[in-house]
C-alpha cells in the first residue's frame, strides 16, 4: 500500500481510476453502453452525461490488458510525471493530459459531424 501512495498523484488517480472502472465493466457489472463516449448523450439539454467525457480514456483492454494496460500506465506514467524533462511544473503533466484529452473528443466530434455530410458525396 506503501507504493501506491508513493506514486505521483496524476498516476496514481488515473492507474486506480482505469482499475476501478474495468473491473466492474469486464465482469459484467456495469455495461459498457455507460462508459463509452456517445456523443448524443453527453450533448443532449436535459441532463447532459459528463462523465462519458472521462470514463472512455479510463477504459482497458480485457483479459491481459486488465494486467498490462494498467502496469504500463502506472511505469509510464510514473517516469513522465517525475523523471521528464518536459513535465518541469507539478501541473505539467496533468495539463499535457487534459490538453490530449480534449483534442481527441473535439476532433472525434467533429468528424462524427462531417462524416455523415461527406460520405454521400463518395457514393
Amino acid at each position: 500500500m506503501e507504493m501506491f501512495w508513493a506514486a505521483p498523484p496524476v498516476t496514481r488517480t488515473l492507474t486506480a481510476g482505469a482499475v476501478l472502472l474495468s473491473v466492474p465493466v469486464w465482469m459484467g457489472i456495469i455495461s459498457p453502453y455507460y462508459v463509452v463516449f456517445v456523443r448524443e448523450n453527453v450533448l443532449k439539454l436535459f441532463i447532459p452525461e459528463l462523465w462519458r467525457l472521462v470514463t472512455p480514456f479510463l477504459l482497458t483492454g480485457q483479459g491481459l490488458g486488465m494486467l498490462f494496460d494498467p502496469y504500463f500506465l502506472w511505469t509510464y506514467g510514473s517516469a513522465l510525471e517525475t523523471k521528464s524533462n518536459r513535465f518541469s511544473q507539478p501541473g505539467d503533466f496533468f495539463t499535457f493530459l487534459i490538453f490530449v484529452s480534449a483534442f481527441i473528443i473535439v476532433s472525434a466530434v467533429l468528424l462524427a459531424f462531417i462524416y455523415p455530410i461527406h460520405s454521400d458525396f463518395f457514393l
